[in-house]
């Protein structure tokens, strides 16, 4: 009989032998997993202050650097893009938008788009690192092999970029309009034609601006002119559209309807609302977006319209007194009003529609006076405006005013914005240029940061933890000591800071000559708040004057409306420690970018150049 092999398992091994291939494996996996554990440790240790290898920022490698030097790279990176700005080039123009905006004001300056340098570096830094062991390793090893890139860290001002190039491009753009009905007062109906138009893609240009800030690239982004089509043409309208028209005048005057309060909408005015839209394919009778709008936003919302007020108080021989009784607000929704006129009159033929209105209460009643817990003041903040012009002189007085009186409930987290309302004329504020592109446009709110910078101070000073700040885009006189400075910009960025006292805080504003003060009132709880002297290092050149051509000046006319300031860095620590023995501590750093002067010159005549519309084909 042939010979047979008999194979055993592991099992049937005996089990002397068993135990010997066990503690084999046993011994393999400890050596080896002390082996990888002392080797991670090891090269944790070795990039304990740097960066593990592999990660890069902006595509840029980091390796061999040091925390402080990878953010004064960066930082140097960013401020010369800050510097030469964003870059557009149509029908061989260039339009340079800067991601600062400059004003002949320092508070009208802010920045289009804010760069968190010390974010992004500390991003870069903790791949691999505080994740626990098995997580740090994986990154690290991933790092490694197949790199990791750090993005910006960014925000961008969407809406205000667009809204800058828009007034930049505006000579060049002309919408196309849809095919409308021309109502006669016999209520005879005729169609006017639609007309082609242009415009620019201006979703297409913030997305690839993006991709110019990933890059901190100011090469010049061509741009380009699109055919912008009606949606709505004459060959769309049949007799059956126009009949449901002239059945909808028929039917009378539209009214809109508020508690006990009507606004009859009249003939003559629904003869400009109604029009032809196109939605899902189909064209239907619709409202005229722009002038039912503003009828609601000029003729009634003025009308609705009543201020939330919250009582103020003030300190007289010692003892709170109310100056400002509480009023709980109200204002016309506008938007969803009209969706409701859509809906009742168009679709279910209603002539009579009540009005959407959103009412605020007050947060602070006017019978609250003696709950308040206001006993001394708790934190004084101080800063100088001498120097300052009369309009900035006069929003600076305003602005105290606004503030003078404000309560801040325990608990609260308190914006300034939001404190202060709206900035404009009809609230006594006066307006300062500012540069956007190659124009100058007045706006208001030059004064108010340092309304914003002495808020904050009075917030440190009275050790209430701060949630929101931002420093200035560049150093200003006015705001020393460098890096103790806020900026505020309707509708940001903002200054704010939480009441985490058991009693209420009552801000009161004063001016003595040329220094402003606001005290903060309250009760003292025992804590202590301290702050060190800032440190102001990495000053730098504020560069050559940038000289921007305009055509809103006459040929060789120069306009400068911004000095310059040199770039610098500053910090100081504060600390607060509570009665119990709690101590908070944080630090805040400032960056001030190199601020070149920045003059308007009027554009010399060139030669004609080609309508960019000649190009476009003609609608027949």
């Amino acid at each position: 009989m042939p010979d047979h092999k008999i194979q055993l398992d592991p099992i049937d091994l005996p089990l002397p032998r068993l135990m010997k291939w066990l503690l084999m494996i046993v011994t393999i996996f400890l050596i080896v997993s002390t082996l990888v554990i002392l080797a991670a440790l090891t090269y944790a240790k070795t990039h304990a202050t740097g960066f593990f290898p592999g990660v890069a920022i902006n595509n840029q490698s980091l390796k061999n650097i040091s925390l402080e030097t990878a953010t004064l790279n960066l930082q140097n990176k960013v401020d010369e893009f800050i510097k030469n700005g964003l870059n557009y080039r149509f029908n061989g123009q260039t339009i340079n938008i800067y991601p600062a905006i400059a004003g002949s004001n320092p508070d009208t300056s802010y920045q289009l788009i804010n760069f968190d340098v010390p974010a992004t570096v500390e991003q870069a830094y903790l791949v691999g690192r505080k994740k626990g062991y098995t997580t740090n390793f994986k990154e690290q090893l991933l790092a490694l092999v197949f790199g990791k890139n750090i993005g910006l860290n960014y925000q961008m001002l969407d809406t205000d970029l667009e809204a800058v190039l828009r007034e930049n491009l505006s000579q060049f753009i002309n919408l196309g309009t849809d095919a409308r009905p021309q109502i006669a007062d016999n209520l005879e109906i005729t169609i006017l034609p639609e007309a082609t138009g242009t415009n620019f893609d201006f979703s297409k240009i913030l997305n690839e601006s993006k991709q110019r800030i990933n890059n901190l690239s100011s090469e010049p982004l061509e741009i380009e002119l699109i055919i912008d089509e009606p949606q709505v043409k004459q060959i769309d309208i049949n007799e059956d559209l126009i009949l449901e028209l002239k059945n909808k005048l028929a039917n009378g005057s539209l009214n809109l309807i508020y508690q006990k309060n009507s606004w009859v909408v009249p003939i003559e005015e629904l003869k400009k609302w109604l029009v032809f839209s196109k939605t899902e394919g189909k064209i239907n009778l619709g409202l005229d977006a722009s002038t039912s709008l503003n009828y609601l936003k000029n003729i009634i919302a003025p009308k609705i319209f009543k201020p939330t007020l919250e009582a103020k108080f003030s300190i007289t021989n010692g003892r709170v007194a109310e100056f400002q009784g509480s009023q709980d607000g109200q204002e016309l929704d506008i938007a969803k009003s009209l969706e409701k006129i859509q809906s009742d009159y168009l679709i279910e033929n209603l002539n009579t529609i009540p009005l959407t209105v959103n009412e605020t209460k007050a947060k602070v009643s006017t019978d609250s006076q003696n709950d308040l817990g206001i006993a001394q003041i708790i934190g004084t903040g101080q800063s100088n405006f001498k120097g300052s012009p009369k309009n900035r002189r006069h929003n600076i007085a305003t602005g105290a005013a606004a503030l003078n009186g404000v309560l801040i409930k325990p608990g609260e987290t308190f914006s300034l914005i939001s404190a202060l309302g709206e900035i404009d004329g009809e609230n006594g504020y006066l307006q300062e240029l500012v540069i956007k592109g190659d124009r100058t446009i007045p706006e208001y709110g030059g004064g108010l940061c340092q309304i914003g910078t002495t808020v904050f101070r009075a917030a440190l000073a009275s050790g209430l933890p701060i949630t929101e700040r931002h420093n200035h885009s560049y150093r200003v006189a006015y705001y020393e000591p460098a890096g103790k400075d806020a900026t505020i910009y309707s509708p940001r960025p903002d200054l704010k800071f939480t009441n985490d006292t058991a009693k209420h805080i009552l801000i009161q504003s004063r001016i003595s000559g040329d220094d402003i003060y606001f005290d903060f009132w309250g009760t003292t709880d025992g804590r202590i708040a301290e702050q060190t002297d800032s440190v102001v290092y990495n000053i730098r050149s504020a560069g050559p004057v940038i000289n921007i051509e305009t055509d809103t000046l006459k040929p060789g006319e120069k306009k400068c409306t911004e000095t310059a300031h040199a770039g610098a860095d500053a910090y100081f620590d504060y600390k607060v420690t509570y009665p119990g023995g709690e101590v908070k501590e944080e630090r805040f750093s400032s960056h001030y970018i190199p601020w070149p002067a920045k003059c308007l010159i009027g554009k010399l005549p060139t030669p004609e150049i080609t309508s960019p519309t000649s190009t476009l084909p003609v609608v027949q």
